[in-house]
């Protein structure tokens, strides 16, 4: 009886543990600021994550710089699409395209995960 009962303990310890692990882990690789809600707010924290992530940039860096760096430190993304949404948004931006109406490309979202997102 003594040893079942101490093995039930054992177990729902490790089990917690293993929880309380996961739910760390989970915590840090999220993006912070939560995500995106349009391809403007993604632009934005993509200029915050990469100032952060690359310090040695220049103050007024361009997004392409930025997005240059990230692919030079061997960052594996679908870089043609996340060029392709890059020209997209900097056509809006620049008031030759109306505004995106689509949510953010799924590879400028992993990079704002890999580069830590917003704080």
């Amino acid at each position: 009886m003594q040893l079942d009962f101490l093995l039930l303990v054992i177990f729902n310890v490790v089990a917690y543990a293993s929880l309380a692990a996961a739910l760390a882990s989970w915590l840090k690789e999220r993006p912070r600021g939560g995500s995106p809600r349009d391809v403007a707010a993604a632009f934005g924290m993509l200029e915050q994550a990469l100032r952060r992530a690359f310090p040695d940039l220049p103050e007024g860096f361009t997004w392409r710089e930025g997005i240059a760096e990230a692919r030079k430190r061997g960052v594996r993304l679908n870089w043609t699409a996340l060029d392709g949404a890059l020209r997209s948004y900097e056509a809006y931006r620049y008031g030759r395209e109306p505004a995106p109406t689509t949510s953010p490309q799924p590879d400028l979202l992993k990079l704002l995960k890999l580069l830590g997102g917003p704080r």
